[in-house]
């Protein structure tokens, strides 16, 4: 969000006033209003900088990339000095696939602003350490920021994951997890996983939906075969199978949508009930009514799409539900090497908390539960749930991605093999990823830190 410390200056100033009036609806949540009102302001004086961005940045949120380019664009032009909007600004090139100029907008940040936490990370994240002599000026300048900065503070933590991430391509091993515990310490906070808890919820799920229950109400969901679900764990290869579905010509790639977790919100907060047992409550013309609901939503997503994925991974919580809802969909289930999953979880910085992440003995925990959850599905849903290894998908491609195309109900398409080139905004820490050719340097990144994942063995246990 643009900083409005300045607007206190000359607080008769419309333009500022409209600024404040803005930020304040966007903090509501209230969007369309701050566009509104963001836009009226524009009319006035088109070359008001600080509302530029403050557009760029909502229309960022609301997922309006290609029209938050031109706005922050246009801010950054007005007013070249300002590290906000360049980070912000880097931020949507990076999600648009546009990396090179990402990285120079997110250099132009830190230039401005040696200390800019944020901007650091975002350029740690876009580098490869593994050359030092590349980008050594750039690790130095992290390095000092972060010895610079304050124990226990937000800008830390944030210099933290990205040092983390230069020092693990660089071969640092214990300066790579030093940091990494620091940046869940301070990710976390005082809160703690209730792994048990966990497993209570979701033997819950499992008790209602049977291969009985689904089978008695599938005949009351949607008939559409417009939705392609992609789940699994966060780093399992979601993003990779979106990326290369979205590539083919009658799909839409959207993203982790949150219609489903909605749902289950809903459905639990009205009832004040697991949302299974809530669904399991609802009457036939209740499930016919959501089913109907989550069909029109899914459409207003892309009015002219065929097929939609929603690649949100934990909608692998309540598949049962989705087979009842929209017994037409396509289930697709990304699985990797369960130590290779647990530590690209641990040493990934996500947008938003993972609260299993936070502890190598909790995500080897909660990667046993997963896998629990996912072997109940596979026997209550037989032949609905195509699984994708990412380790076979990285190493064979070409046979792969023709099987998972084909899973998908689709006709295979040249471009679905060169994904890598389909350009879309892709808002997931594998932004970068997608947009390489297939490349297999992940399937080795646990054999450095061996000595060190003890812990993460031991919770696995017969997973491995």
């Amino acid at each position: 969000m643009p900083n409005t410390k300045s607007s206190r200056g000359r607080a008769n100033d419309p333009l500022k006033q409209a600024l404040g009036r803005g930020i304040a609806l966007h903090r509501q949540g209230r969007m369309p209003e701050a566009e509104q009102v963001y836009q009226s302001a524009l009319k006035a004086n088109p070359d008001y900088a600080p509302i530029h961005h403050a557009l760029g940045f909502l229309y960022y949120q609301a997922g309006r990339l290609d029209v938050s380019r031109e706005s922050l664009s246009r801010s950054v032009q007005l007013r070249p000095r300002s590290a906000d909007a360049w980070n912000d600004f880097g931020n949507t090139l990076r999600d648009l696939g546009e990396l090179e100029q990402a990285v120079e907008a997110f250099r132009r940040a830190v230039k401005l602003a040696p200390d800019f936490a944020l901007a650091h990370c975002a350029l740690a994240q876009l580098r490869d350490h593994s050359e030092p002599d590349a980008h050594d000026s750039e690790f130095i300048a992290l390095q000092q920021a972060y010895a610079r900065s304050r124990s226990g503070s937000a800008e830390r933590r944030d210099l933290a994951w990205g040092l983390a991430r230069a020092m693990e391509q660089r071969g640092e091993c214990e300066k790579t997890l030093s940091l990494l515990r620091e940046a869940h310490r301070l990710t976390r906070g005082r809160g703690t996983f209730d792994l048990a808890g966990t497993a209570r919820y979701l033997e819950a799920i499992r008790e209602v939906f049977t291969e009985e229950f689904i089978a008695s109400r599938s005949a009351l969901g949607s008939a559409s075969e417009l939705p392609i679900y992609v789940f699994g764990l966060p780093r399992s290869g979601t993003s990779l199978v979106e990326q290369v579905l979205a590539s083919h010509s009658d799909v839409f790639g959207a993203g982790e949508l949150r219609l489903i977790g909605s749902l289950c919100g809903q459905l639990e907060q009205r009832s004040g009930r697991n949302f299974a047992a809530a669904f399991a409550a609802l009457d036939d013309a209740a499930i016919k009514r959501v089913a109907q609901d989550v069909q029109t939503q899914l459409q207003r997503v892309s009015l002219r799409s065929r097929r939609i994925v929603d690649k949100m991974p934990a909608n692998f919580l309540c598949l049962g539900m989705l087979a009842i809802l929209l017994p037409r969909a396509r289930f697709i289930h990304c699985r990797r090497d369960p130590l290779a999953t647990c530590w690209s979880i641990y040493s990934t910085r996500f947008a938003e908390p993972h609260g299993f992440a936070h502890d190598l003995a909790d995500l080897g925990g909660y990667y046993r539960l997963y896998q629990q959850h996912m072997e109940h599905w596979q026997k209550v849903m037989p032949g609905r749930i195509h699984t994708v290894s990412y380790e076979q998908l990285v190493q064979h491609p070409v046979q792969q991605i023709a099987i998972l195309v084909e899973a998908a109900g689709l006709t295979m398409e040249p471009a679905c093999l060169e994904f890598h080139n389909t350009r879309r905004q892709v808002r997931t820490a594998s932004a970068q990823q997608v947009r390489r050719p297939i490349y297999t340097e992940a399937l080795d990144r646990t054999s450095d830190f061996d000595a060190w994942l003890a812990p993460l063995r031991e919770a696995l246990g017969e997973v491995l």
